[in-house]
């Protein structure tokens, strides 16, 4: 399978599974990777990494989006 670039936008909540991010359009995508401190909920964050599976990313880069 090829991993492919993606930047997504949405929210970070943190769940059983760890950390997940909620997009724009309501898709769940599960985060792989270290947070040095999870991000606050309900903050847009814009997410940079490598699409791993239907609905997994491993992160590269994530910040907060200005509002």
């Amino acid at each position: 399978m090829n991993n492919q670039h993606i930047t997504i936008t949405g929210t970070i909540e943190t769940t059983a599974r760890g950390p997940m991010l909620k997009d724009a359009d309501g898709m769940w995508w599960r985060l792989i990777g270290e947070f040095s401190q999870l991000p606050a909920q309900d903050t847009a964050f814009r997410i940079v990494g490598e699409k791993r599976g239907e609905a997994a990313i491993e992160i590269h880069y994530f910040n907060e989006v200005s509002a």
